[in-house]
């Protein structure tokens, strides 16, 4: 209480306080350990240990993080040092665009899936004019179609437009992913950038906000000018270090942002940076000084006596937090404490800390469960991550026809998660037939395309019992048709396994249909069988080759009726075939990602979704393309799927 009235007496003397001046105390023996930044793969590995009952035996402020857990292949360079503190030597010059803005240092790659290859993206914070600002992004994509002009013949203010409308999922996660790398990607500037530069890189950075794309976030905002106005990316970008374990660049910010300002946020960001890099007497001190100023937040200051006390949370000190009283101080302050994040904690970050998020170490089991989701669904992790955070998540698993009963109709991500769970936990031999039952409610509710990889993870995983693989050859059931349809949809050309399933005729054309999209060909009495002629523009608009064929005897043969499908936007769509004539790039991606934001594939007119993939094939995005027509044709054979599972228990 001595060293708080002192610290209260100086700030009445109108004395400022450094606390870059505070030494080592004893307890914290001069040493400094700060954590590496982690990847998804190691993050999931630690939430993995949590699960198991692991614990760490010492305290878990001062243990470096190790870098080489990746369970796979995935890696991610370490993080370089505090981040961008020498300005530019020059002005960028508008003929230099790219190059200048690389001429400082390298940024931490945080990045997950493409983002793997930004390690290379260079940043600088200082003296930035406002061409210079324009120029900001990620130095490589990954994408090796896409070039540094592609925002050559588009205006500035156009551009503005675009990313304020178009900022959002579409449909189709192909064309989204492009949008979202045109969004990132460093390029030279459109025309007139220098007039609204500011504006221009607010609507990027909310374009991948409202897509979660926190590490997209994290290397353009690490390049902003230390100006007032881009004050509120800055504390972002640090709580965003803060979660991901970064703690050298995180409190490379925050020991410039004391020196200048007494706001409460920094200070309690001292206090966490001086925890993390084990300096306890510091922490306290920090923590003293705030307490002094007046700061009123019990939540932070128990949290923080718990760290540095290395004290494990009892139940009633669970029960003691508030989680509407939750703040993203908090969120960092728990995960370092060992404490369980509720699902409540998570509502009060924002939307772009989404793939920040799923890096966390202790989420409660309902917050794993639901951040897993919200981050497949918006394409931030790969299905194998999901399904071992959706394993990791607490150990009891729910009765599977609960499960199904409370998915069916729903299809949100808590029931969509609890139900999957329960069915990979399920062990009895009729299991497959509830696989077809959840399956055909996720096609219901909208997430098929996202969940069919994850069921048919399942009924490969089940295929090892020889019980279930024999029902399956036998057809006992009569589920074999259906669970061979879905693997045909996920792996086409997995025709071995295909060829062990009774009546799996329907589920080999399924696949030869698909694997017509990179063959360039496919068999007409394919289409017909089927009755898919629905799709032929989609064939044809991706360059597959379909014989010529006796059409009005097909007419005469074969039942026509209308499909009721729903037309895009008339105007909307000849914008994005009139922007790809003119060649503009990053136009066409954004109208075209603003065009399939709210109609379903299966339910959209194919001759509309041939223009666009058209389009996409003309601005030189023919991979793209591709896999957007299998994404539509997909869509429609789910449907078939769904089509082909009753209602009710029996399947």
């Amino acid at each position: 209480m001595a060293r708080r009235w002192s610290i209260a007496s100086r700030r009445q003397q109108g004395e400022p306080v450094n606390l870059l001046s505070i030494a080592p105390t004893p307890d914290d023996g001069g040493q400094i350990a700060v954590n590496s930044p982690l990847d998804i793969d190691q993050a999931i590995d630690k939430a993995l240990a949590v699960e198991d009952g692991e614990q760490p035996k010492t305290n878990p402020i001062i243990i470096a993080e190790p870098a080489d857990q990746a369970l796979d292949t995935l890696t991610e360079p370490q993080a370089t040092e505090s981040l961008a503190t020498e300005p530019l030597a020059t002005e960028p010059a508008e003929t230099d665009l790219p190059a200048a803005a690389n001429a400082s240092q390298t940024a931490p790659n945080v990045g997950l899936g493409t983002n793997d290859v930004y390690a290379s993206a260079k940043i600088g914070r200082r003296n930035i004019s406002d061409v210079g600002l324009a120029a900001i992004g990620v130095g490589d994509t990954g994408n090796s179609q896409l070039d540094s002009l592609i925002w050559r013949g588009t205006s500035a203010r156009d551009a503005v437009f675009l990313l304020q409308k178009s900022a959002t999922a579409s449909q189709s996660k192909a064309v989204t992913e492009l949008a979202y790398e045109v969004v990132a990607r460093q390029s030279v500037p459109p025309s007139g950038a220098n007039n609204v530069a500011a504006d221009l890189v607010e609507a990027r950075l909310a374009f991948l906000a409202n897509g979660g794309r926190s590490s997209d976030l994290a290397l353009l905002a690490a390049q902003l000018p230390e100006a007032e106005k881009w004050a509120d990316w800055r504390r972002w970008l640090t709580e965003h270090y803060l979660m991901i374990r970064d703690d050298v660049a995180a409190c490379s910010i925050v020991s410039r942002q004391i020196t200048q300002t007494m706001d409460p946020f920094w200070h309690k960001s001292n206090v966490i940076c001086q925890a993390v890099q084990g300096k306890t007497g510091g922490a306290r001190f920090a923590a003293d000084i705030l307490a002094a100023n007046g700061v009123d937040d019990p939540i932070f200051f128990s949290l923080v006596d718990e760290v540095l006390n290395n004290n494990l949370a009892t139940p009633a000190d669970l029960a003691k937090l508030d989680p509407a009283k939750l703040d993203s101080a908090h969120i960092v302050l728990m995960d370092v404490a060992n404490r369980p994040i509720p699902l409540e904690g998570l509502a009060v970050l924002p939307k772009q800390m989404a793939e920040t998020v799923i890096k966390l170490k202790f989420l409660g089991s309902d917050a794993r469960m639901v951040s897993t989701f919200d981050g497949l669904n918006r394409g931030l992790i790969t299905h194998r991550q999901a399904g071992k955070l959706w394993r990791s998540a607490g150990q009891e698993n729910n009765d599977p026809q609960l499960a199904l009963a409370q998915l069916d109709g729903k299809g949100d991500a808590l029931t969509t998660a609890l139900a999957w769970r329960a069915l990979d936990a399920d062990t009895k031999t009729d299991r497959l037939a509830r696989v077809a039952k959840g399956i055909k409610a996720e096609i219901n509710g909208g997430n098929g395309a996202m969940m069919l990889p994850l069921y048919a993870e399942l009924v490969r995983n089940a295929l090892a019992d020889e019980a279930v693989a024999a029902n399956m050859r036998f057809d006992d059931l009569d589920v074999a048709p259906k669970m061979a349809f879905l693997l045909a949809i996920n792996q086409p050309n997995d025709t071995t396994t295909l060829a062990a399933f009774a009546g799996n005729g329907e589920a080999l054309m399924a696949a030869e249909l698909l694997r017509g999209l990179s063959g360039d060909a496919v068999d007409a009495n394919v289409i017909s069988a089927l009755n898919m002629w629905h799709i032929l523009p989609v064939l044809e608009a991706a360059g597959v080759a379909v014989d010529e064929q006796d059409w009005l005897g097909l007419v005469k043969n074969a039942p026509v009726s209308g499909q009721g499908f729903a037309g895009l936007p008339p105007l909307l769509l000849k914008a994005v075939t009139a922007a790809a004539e003119a060649r503009h790039v990053a136009e066409t991606v954004l109208l075209a990602n603003w065009l399939l934001h709210d109609v379903a594939l299966e339910k959209t007119n194919p001759a509309d979704l041939a223009a666009v993939i058209r389009a996409l094939d003309m601005i030189g995005q023919g991979d793209v393309a591709k896999a957007f027509a299998h994404e539509i044709i997909a869509a429609h054979l789910m449907q078939r799927l769904a089509a082909m599972i009753p209602d009710g228990t029996q399947s």
